[in-house]
């Protein structure tokens, strides 16, 4: 990870890949995810913070994060 940013734009993008494939429609709902516990354990205010971290084309330009 080069960042804070860095890391939390990884995991916003692990976490909503299952949604953005349309293999669920929540993060907590994919079965072999921690998302729901993480969401669960930070709370939604920090978890609202932490969405700010853009995930759109995430990995085209990942060395920028």
């Amino acid at each position: 990870m080069k960042s804070e940013r860095h890391l939390w734009a990884s995991l916003n993008y692990l976490n909503h890949n299952p949604v953005h494939h349309g293999y669920v429609p929540h993060w907590q709902d994919w079965p072999w995810s921690s998302a729901g516990e993480f969401l669960r354990h930070i709370g939604r205010e920090k978890a609202e913070a932490i969405w700010k971290y853009p995930i759109l084309e995430y990995g085209k330009k990942w060395d920028l994060y």
